[in-house]
């Protein structure tokens, strides 16, 4: 066993002594990016090139891939947010970033590319995708807030300009019956690669109360009668009926809603005049009229 180990470990030292010619694949890493621009992934990543040498070197390459790095002063021309760097595969210099004591027979391409964009910021604001039921004679009167309300991404300008707003991740909500506070995390999944949003998470608040029905008798206010005609409607008073918090019950009255019968859409056929409520305080919900049409008749 001795002697069949001793053998085979001199045979590998022998092999990897040899030298061969392989095809690699090496990554390009871009340093000191101009302040204002950031990386488009339409530059060129990765370079293909043919190398000699011994086995161990080759070896040492092959198990970590190796890194070019780039300043972009050091590129030979640029011109419009894209910088172009000279590849020469007898150069000294590609061998010292390459670490590689063996020769380069030959390389993809004889110049690489950058392309960089304008970085901009935009302040877009935040929905929450959300789905919350409340449980019986509990709401809320302002729903759920979000805190902040918007936040700001930032990435190349042909994207951002895309982008109008951005969604939480969903929140799901059972029988809820009482003040409700998380995090939520920005939905990124829906935006670019390219694009990054400060912050990643905003807070949800649900402020819940309980919630009883109210009634308001409201009177009919009458549009665009024609000057010299006289209209009666039947009833003269609606009923709007509404949720709202026990803790606001009292706030609501019946100088908080209006509710009009607009003549200039009346129809010939009809003796119904639609009715429309335009005025209500935002403390209630689910506001809904009792009659959805009046009568009228028109005196001469």
């Amino acid at each position: 066993m001795f002697f069949l180990t001793f053998t085979s470990v001199l045979w590998l030292l022998i092999q990897f002594s040899k030298n061969y010619t392989q095809e690699v694949e090496v990554g390009i890493r871009y340093t000191n990016l101009p302040q204002g621009k950031i990386f488009n992934e339409e530059s060129d990543q990765t370079l293909r090139m043919t190398l000699n040498g011994n086995g161990f070197r080759l070896m040492s390459h092959n198990w970590n891939k190796p890194i070019l790095e780039f300043n972009v002063e050091d590129a030979a021309s640029n011109k419009e947010y894209q910088y172009f760097f000279q590849i020469n595969k007898d150069s000294k210099i590609l061998k010292d970033k390459l670490d590689f004591k063996g020769r380069i027979l030959t390389v993809q391409k004889d110049s690489i590319r950058l392309k960089l964009d304008l970085n901009l910021e935009k302040k877009v604001p935040v929905i929450a995708k959300q789905d919350i039921k409340y449980a019986v004679g509990y709401g809320s009167d302002k729903g759920l807030v979000l805190t902040p309300d918007s936040i700001v991404v930032s990435g190349p300008s042909r994207v951002i300009d895309t982008i109008i707003d951005i969604h939480t991740e969903p929140l799901i909500i059972e029988g809820i019956n009482q003040d409700y506070t998380s995090e939520l995390n920005i939905n990124t999944q829906e935006l670019p690669t390219s694009i990054t949003a400060i912050p990643p998470k905003v807070v949800a608040n649900i402020l819940v109360s309980k919630f009883t029905e109210g009634n308001q008798k409201i009177p009919i206010t009458l549009y665009n009668v024609p000057e010299g005609v006289e209209i009666k409607i039947f009833p003269k008073e609606i009923s709007v009926v509404y949720r709202v918090g026990l803790d606001r019950y009292n706030e609501i009255s019946q100088r908080d809603f209006i509710v009009v019968a607009d003549y200039a859409k009346a129809s010939e056929e009809s003796a119904f005049l639609t009715l429309e409520l335009v005025s209500l305080p935002e403390a209630i919900h689910d506001v809904r009229l009792q009659e959805k049409q009046v009568q009228f008749v028109v005196l001469k």
